[in-house]
């Protein structure tokens, strides 16, 4: 399952004479720009440029983001669709395509199954979906004869960008496992751990949340983290988990102090959150976005191949900083 992952801002209701008006909106909205940082982009462009499938690209925003993407030098385009209706869309949005490779596809069934041919025979490596719905999309890319999955769960990681250029918080998953087993959610957080490192962070400090700090029966969740990260320890040497962490303690260090967890090395400081179900999860980078101005760079994890999953209502920094996630994750594959 893909939730929606719309960031359009500003609610408008019909008044009288079915004129739009702005409603009354909370005040805790932002109004703070979503950013793609630099060093995101000079990250993902150390390596060759990726060869990236742009799945069914019959939209100019989908074709804007593939060839900003490749003026930033991190994808050589692979743009797979209806060829004139692509050069029609270009021309009309004034878009070149200079770059860019065709593949000739019909339908959106037809452009799956080229992209998937096309990862077949390593010509590229990635995914990025275009103008198809996503149960075709992540329906072909999850097949076994697709050749993308491995022995691994699938997850959604976004890394949630602040509108001051700084360093990500990871969430997963917010947008894909709806009530995700142990085995998903230490997958999760190995992942999350691995992107995080891939993106320069040495040693990177992953908490399991809940809504206590204390492994209590009466929360599930609670008793889950704590396991988890004892896992994910066991697993992954080279990262700080711990669990459970309610939100405040994973990222305030002024709710560390006064809860007194101080020799916690994950509490106040978390790189990476990983949620106990997808409901949790969408409120929290939905959240992230709307009261935080952040950028939403979402990416699936754990198969052969990065898969990107944009949405058409994205905004353009959050569409290219996906794409440069999607590179950097390709280069370490």
């Amino acid at each position: 399952m893909v939730t929606d992952t719309g960031f359009t801002h500003g609610t408008m209701t019909l008044g009288q004479g079915g004129a739009q008006q702005m409603t009354d909106a909370t005040s805790f909205l932002s109004q703070a720009v979503p950013s793609c940082p630099s060093w995101l982009l000079e990250k993902a462009a150390l390596g060759n440029a990726v060869p990236m499938g742009f799945v069914r690209a019959t939209s100019a925003t989908v074709l804007e983001s593939a060839m900003d993407a490749a003026k930033a030098g991190l994808v050589v385009p692979h743009l797979i669709g209806e060829g004139d209706e692509i050069h029609e869309i270009a021309a009309t949005a004034g878009i070149s395509l200079d770059g860019a490779i065709m593949h000739e596809a019909t339908g959106e069934q037809e452009a799956i199954d080229t992209a998937i041919a096309l990862a077949k025979s390593d010509v590229i490596r990635g995914f990025v979906k275009g103008q198809l719905h996503t149960d075709i999309f992540m329906g072909g890319l999850v097949k076994r004869d697709a050749g993308i999955r491995t022995d691994q769960r699938m997850v959604h990681v976004f890394a949630m960008l602040p509108p001051d250029g700084g360093q990500p918080i990871f969430v997963s998953d917010g947008a894909v496992n709806v009530t995700p087993n142990e085995e998903t959610k230490l997958v999760a957080a190995l992942q999350v751990a691995k992107l995080a490192r891939a993106i320069g962070q040495e040693r990177p400090k992953i908490a399991f949340l809940s809504a206590t700090e204390s492994e209590i029966e009466s929360v599930p969740s609670s008793i889950d983290a704590g396991r988890l990260a004892h896992l994910a320890r066991e697993a992954d040497g080279a990262a700080d988990f711990a669990g459970p962490l309610s939100l405040d303690l994973a990222i305030a260090p002024q709710a560390v102090a006064a809860k007194g967890l101080t020799d916690n090395p994950v509490a106040g400081r978390a790189d990476g959150l990983i949620v106990p179900d997808i409901v949790s999860g969408n409120i929290l980078f939905k959240s992230l976005v709307w009261f935080g101005g952040g950028a939403a760079a979402g990416l699936v994890m754990g198969g052969r191949l990065p898969i990107i999953l944009t949405s058409r209502s994205d905004p353009a920094p959050a569409r290219l900083a996906s794409i440069a996630l999607g590179a950097i994750a390709a280069q370490q594959l």
